[in-house]
């Protein structure tokens, strides 16, 4: 078995092992360059990935054009869009790799038949979902209504401390929903 993808799964919930077998044998292992989409704005998303190592941005682009950032996923963390995944209704937003990336990919008709037929690995996604989309979501809306730029600037880089070395300032600035003026004046200590 694939250490890196078997690890993964059993690090959000340890599957019996003929059972984590079979899920095993849905993934399938990838390797995109720089600027690659895994996904375009209004298409639906149809997988589920597990970034190996990379850099991803979730983004989208408003009639003007103007592309507004609105996730990060760097080594060892899921990918996909949720709503989207969930719904397989056209995604709102586009997710790129900003890094030579290692993914795997499950289908999510293969995700789906496997939760119908395995009750652990139906509580192994149960488990996926609240550590990596119910907290993260609701700690980013707690973040952008009651923490200052500043604050938002701090904690990202507590969470991501060489994020400034692969993503570039820009795509921050937008992340931390504040121009890049006032992200050089957080950086420079001015604010």
């Amino acid at each position: 078995m694939d250490t890196k993808i078997t690890t993964f799964i059993q690090n959000i919930n340890p599957l019996p092992n003929d059972i984590l077998e079979e899920v095993i044998s849905y993934f399938q292992h990838l390797e995109y360059p720089k600027n690659y989409f895994l996904l375009k704005q209004g298409r639906p998303c149809k997988h589920l990935w597990f970034l190996v190592q990379g850099a991803v941005r979730y983004f989208y682009t408003d009639e003007d054009g103007k592309d507004s950032n609105v996730w990060f996923s760097l080594d060892t963390d899921v990918i996909t869009e949720a709503p989207s995944f969930v719904s397989q209704k056209p995604s709102y937003e586009s997710i790129q790799l900003l890094e030579d990336s290692e993914l795997y990919a499950i289908e999510r008709n293969n995700l789906y038949s496997l939760l119908q037929r395995h009750h652990s690995f139906a509580i192994w996604y149960i488990s996926l979902v609240e550590k990596h989309y119910v907290f993260q979501i609701e700690e980013r809306i707690s973040d952008l209504q009651f923490l200052t730029a500043k604050q938002r600037y701090e904690k990202l880089f507590l969470k991501f401390p060489n994020i400034s070395n692969r993503i570039n300032l820009g795509h921050i600035a937008s992340y931390l929903n504040i121009t890049q003026e006032t992200l050089s004046r957080i950086r420079s200590g001015k604010l």
